[in-house]
């Protein structure tokens, strides 16, 4: 049987919840923005008051879900990135200076062998062998 529109939006508020409870709010690396998350957290209180109002039109819960989806597509993007210091493979002479690996759609500047990178493009690296 199909959901109808109220038990899709129940689910939307459950899942969003269930995000933002294991969301690490702060400003650092790995976290997500505080006003972001205040902002998602709007969304989700306007949509449990839509939830339990009666006699509301099911095609307004179907907008209010659309509404949640599209704050939480809002907030995942606004997660700041971890960020980690690695080193070109190689002897400290060799990394001496500015360096440039152009890697898949990126290109990573070193200086003396150093760059602060984003952990998945730093794991990536690591694994294709350019750094330590």
């Amino acid at each position: 049987m199909a959901k109808s529109n109220l038990d899709k939006l129940k689910d939307a508020i459950a899942e969003s919840t269930t995000l933002l409870n294991q969301a690490e709010i702060g400003e650092s690396g790995g976290q997500y923005p505080p006003q972001s998350a205040d902002t998602f957290r709007e969304a989700v209180a306007e949509a449990e008051v839509l939830a339990g109002t009666e006699g509301v039109e099911p095609s307004q819960f179907d907008a209010q879900t659309t509404a949640l989806n599209d704050a939480r597509s809002s907030f995942l993007v606004t997660k700041i990135p971890a960020i980690r210091k690695v080193t070109l493979r190689g002897t400290p002479s060799q990394r001496k200076g500015a360096h440039t690996i152009h890697f898949k759609d990126s290109i990573v500047s070193f200086v003396d062998g150093e760059a602060r990178l984003p952990d998945e493009l730093a794991d990536e690296l690591t694994k294709a062998g350019h750094v330590e």
